[in-house]
């Protein structure tokens, strides 16, 4: 059983989603932290409650590498939603200044998961959940932070906050369904290298 929970760890935590080839806000370049997300989605992940050895953690409390990167830039955002040129100014100042609070902590997040997933190659269980451990906080606070900035875009048309709130349910939903591929993909019958 510790084995199918290091794998079924591992094959979350190392398998995050598609936006990690991308950069700040999910667009462009990353700097290379991982393929695919580990955020969302139900507790547990289907085996034993959740949590690793009773007090590990919760791999989908993780944030996913599009959390840890925030909201689309302002480039984006104003071609996703049509923005006005007023709007882009707002948009960008307050991006700016979350990206200028925020920017150690989503360091941080994105050194804790290479280290964590160094642990797990490693096969370092306990350095594994210590780092998981902290990018669950990190991860919590980012959340927090990233909400309020939703919050204060209050210059946003009623038809463009509602893209945006779809768009958002949309990456999500789509994170949370490669999530659940790499589970399916990875569990088959039983963890890999199981049968």
């Amino acid at each position: 059983m510790r084995i199918s929970w290091l794998l079924l760890l591992a094959a979350t935590v190392l398998g995050t989603s598609t936006v990690a080839g991308q950069g700040p806000g999910g667009y462009g370049p990353s700097g290379g932290y991982g393929p695919g997300g580990t955020g969302g989605g139900r507790r547990g992940g289907g085996m034993g409650g959740g949590r690793m050895g009773g007090q590990g953690f919760d791999p989908s409390a993780l944030p996913s590498p599009s959390e840890v990167d925030g909201p689309p830039t302002p480039g984006t955002f104003k071609q996703l939603f049509a923005l006005t040129d007023q709007q882009v100014d707002q948009y960008s100042h307050s991006w700016d200044s979350l990206m200028a609070e925020t920017t150690p902590q989503r360091d941080s997040a994105r050194v804790a998961r290479q280290t964590m997933r160094a642990a797990f190659q490693d096969r370092n269980r306990e350095a594994a959940q210590q780092q998981a451990k902290l990018l669950e906080r990190l991860g919590k606070d980012l959340r927090k932070q990233d909400q309020a900035f939703d919050k204060s875009l209050s210059f946003l048309t009623a038809d463009q906050r509602k893209q945006y709130d779809n768009w958002k349910k949309e990456q999500k939903k789509a994170e949370e369904e490669q999530r659940q591929q790499r589970f399916r993909g990875n569990s088959g019958d039983g963890p890999p290298g199981s049968s």
